[in-house]
């Protein structure tokens, strides 16, 4: 089994083998990813390059497959997103999500509201999440006299707002037990982040819109809007009080269910479809690749090497994270590639570091190409891709150049 190197010290350089292997691996996660191939199988073929090229053996990989069933982080993971992905599909599947939306239509202006409908939907890892928004959005979009390319990034960007500020986003969930960090410590960190988020969508979205006179507004009822907020509250409330995530979010799954009268084999029914079978699988494959990075030590040592022959480690921090999400399209690759082979470059990782690398690769992905969300809601409204860029490019440009602002003073 190939050994890693010890902390603040390169013992070897990266053979000729060992850097082929790195790079067929990362070559083979940003083709396949592409192709839209589940990250798990991706990250497992991965492993196997890595290992293999770095003298891992067959001891190696049953060490690795060992720490990767036997870590409770592993369960935690799975169980959580899970969990909320069925929260998500039950709310769907029980109308408490429309009852929520159609009841607050009767307190907001529309320029608000194109806004709020999406980061409700983004709220929740619900299935088929941006093609839910974009339709409950297009009266009031279609109302204010929104181009086309302007409904999608308004459907796109304040979807992703919960990125900096939700304990129950995947992303957050993911990188929090990755690292072992206090989720509410890690948000605290980069909360400012989702007010800076929320502005930039406004500066290059709503402040534009012109508020049309307002229409009659139909009667709107509190109690539909507590329901609908309840479970996601309960389930934040009870994690904070002390209860672990997973059992938290199972408490809110059963309001859900207790509330939506769909009897007991709707219930299941709605349960088992919520059940996010790809994540799952992409969840187990990040967490085999990240033992495999520990153990063969290769790609580790590639990054030592890079900084100590020059290259700034900020350079690291903030490039590779930001290709890694805009390459891959996806949070969770970003994430479960690049916070183990970034975060160890620095000698006293902080919360600053890990939301600057957290922050690169979340810019990186809502500036993707591959970003399914962009995918699917350029399509519905029929927007010119092209034109769509002329505005999240910029958008993407002055928030990543703000957010390095705020991160560089405090490394």
């Amino acid at each position: 089994m190939a050994a890693p190197p010890r902390e603040g010290s390169i013992q070897r350089s990266v053979g000729v083998i060992e850097f082929i292997g790195i790079l067929l691996a990362f070559i083979l996660i940003f083709l396949l990813t592409a192709k839209r191939v589940n990250l798990g199988p991706t990250l497992l073929l991965a492993s196997l390059i890595l290992g293999l090229t770095s003298g891992l053996n067959l001891r190696g990989f049953l060490e690795v497959a060992r720490l990767t069933v036997t870590d409770y982080t592993t369960y935690e993971l799975l169980f959580s997103i899970g969990l909320i992905s069925i929260l998500g599909n039950c709310l769907k599947e029980t109308g408490l999500m429309v009852e929520l939306i159609e009841n607050l239509k009767g307190y907001f202006s529309s320029r608000f509201l194109i806004a709020l409908i999406p980061a409700l939907f983004g709220l929740l890892p619900m299935p088929g999440g941006a093609l839910m928004s974009a339709p409950f959005n297009e009266r009031e979009v279609n109302r204010l006299g929104l181009r086309p390319e302007e409904k999608t990034f308004v459907n796109l960007w304040f979807r992703h707002v919960w990125f900096f500020a939700s304990p129950i986003s995947s992303s957050t969930i993911l990188i929090s037990r990755l690292v072992g960090v206090n989720i509410y410590r890690f948000l605290l960190s980069v909360l400012p982040l989702y007010f800076l988020l929320a502005f930039v969508g406004y500066l290059f979205s709503i402040r534009k819109i012109r508020e049309n006179p307002p229409e009659e507004k139909h009667g709107s009822s509190i109690s539909a809007i507590i329901k609908g907020f309840l479970p996601i509250i309960l389930a934040i409330l009870l994690n904070i009080l002390g209860v672990p995530l997973p059992i938290a979010i199972l408490a809110g799954v059963l309001v859900v269910l207790s509330m939506g009268g769909l009897g007991f084999r709707r219930s299941i029914a709605a349960i088992w479809r919520g059940v996010p079978w790809g994540i799952l699988l992409a969840l187990v494959g990040i967490m085999f690749f990240r033992y495999t990075i520990k153990e063969a030590g290769s790609v580790t040592l590639l990054f030592m090497g890079l900084r100590e022959a020059g290259v700034p480690v900020l350079v690291l921090a903030t490039v590779f994270p930001f290709l890694m999400g805009l390459i891959s399209g996806a949070p969770s690759s970003g994430i479960g590639i690049g916070v183990p082979l970034v975060l160890p470059l620095f000698s006293e990782p902080s919360l600053t570091v890990l939301g600057l690398i957290y922050f690169s690769i979340v810019t990186g992905y809502l500036l993707s190409p591959l970003h399914l969300c962009l995918v699917l809601t350029n399509a519905y409204y029929k927007s010119d891709l092209g034109k769509v860029y002329r505005i999240l490019a910029p958008s993407i440009l002055t928030l990543y150049a703000t957010g390095l602002l705020y991160f560089l003073p405090r490394l």
